[in-house]
């Protein structure tokens, strides 16, 4: 069995695999992935002769970062010894992450790292990063509080975004929240990445000053269905935390979410973050899922 990036001629066949309830129809079919932003030349493949049996598709997303969704038996098809063809597909997705220059290569899967693909991620060269909690929050039945005008805000613009990148790299420092992407992407990178998180709204990020030293930030997204918003980032310098300014970002979101139209928020936060979790629980988060995070460490040797 051939274990290679997928030709054009095998797109679709591997599309129909790793992309769930894709059209049956090959020019439907296109037309689907066009519209998720699915690039079908993103694939490794299992090949058996003329069939695919197997496919394993990546993303590139913002910001030099990848994801690696897990590899898909085709359902008709028998493969011998289908966790080395894992673990070889995995790997080859990884070196092409790389090879596109992608520096954040992760993995979301539903299963702890001493379940099956859990074991199956770690044995392809990822690490176990953290236990995801997806929480989220009905905007519209949350109270309207009146925000501290102790904390200045100012929000994002064009010119600005350098700070925006400075100040996140500063929230970095210390923080409980994945602590081991610490200085893994340079804070553009960063800032790109949450930009492409959802749709880029840039009415919902906010940086914030207390007597013009910045202090922390606020990023709020439009969710890519434009029913609801996410908090993708929110942080506070090491010298402001313990003033009850995380409390006071919580709720601009909220306030930002409602100015948008939102109906939900989400977030999704580190299961070890505890003081996170408890900010969102008091402010009325409600759990709604769990995922486990995977990542290839920058020392990792070259995937074969």
């Amino acid at each position: 069995m051939e274990i290679r990036p997928v030709t054009e001629a095998e797109q679709l066949a591997a599309s129909w695999l790793t992309v769930p309830g894709l059209p049956s129809a090959a020019r439907q079919a296109q037309k689907v992935l066009e519209r998720l932003g699915v690039d079908p030349r993103g694939q490794i493949v299992a090949v058996e002769g003329t069939t695919v049996c197997a496919a394993c598709l990546y993303v590139l997303t913002g910001g030099r970062g990848a994801t690696v969704l897990m590899p898909v038996l085709s359902a008709g098809e028998r493969v011998s010894s289908p966790e080395k063809v894992f673990r070889k597909m995995l790997r080859q997705a990884v070196r092409a992450c790389r090879d596109a220059g992608a520096v954040l290569i992760q993995s979301l899967v539903d299963e702890a790292p001493e379940q099956p693909w859990g074991r199956r991620l770690i044995d392809a060269g990822f690490s176990f990063l953290a236990r995801l909690e997806y929480l989220e929050l009905e905007v519209k039945q949350t109270p309207k509080t009146a925000l501290d005008t102790t904390w200045a805000v100012e929000p994002y613009r064009p010119e600005t975004e350098e700070q925006f990148s400075r100040l996140i790299a500063e929230t970095y420092q210390g923080s409980l929240d994945c602590p081991a992407l610490d200085g893994l992407r340079s804070p553009a990178d960063v800032v790109a990445s949450h930009k492409a998180s959802g749709v880029f709204t840039p009415d919902g990020w906010s940086l914030v000053r207390c007597n013009g030293v910045p202090a922390g930030l606020v990023l709020v997204n439009r969710r890519a269905d434009r029913r609801g918003c996410e908090l993708v980032y929110m942080g506070v310098t090491a010298r402001f935390r313990g003033r009850g300014l995380g409390r006071w970002l919580v709720a601009k979101a909220i306030a930002t979410s409602r100015q948008l139209g939102c109906r939900r928020l989400a977030v999704a936060v580190d299961a070890g973050n505890a003081p996170a979790r408890k900010l969102y629980e008091q402010a009325g988060f409600t759990n709604v899922g769990k995922r486990y995070a995977y990542y290839v460490p920058p020392d990792s040797p070259p995937a074969r």
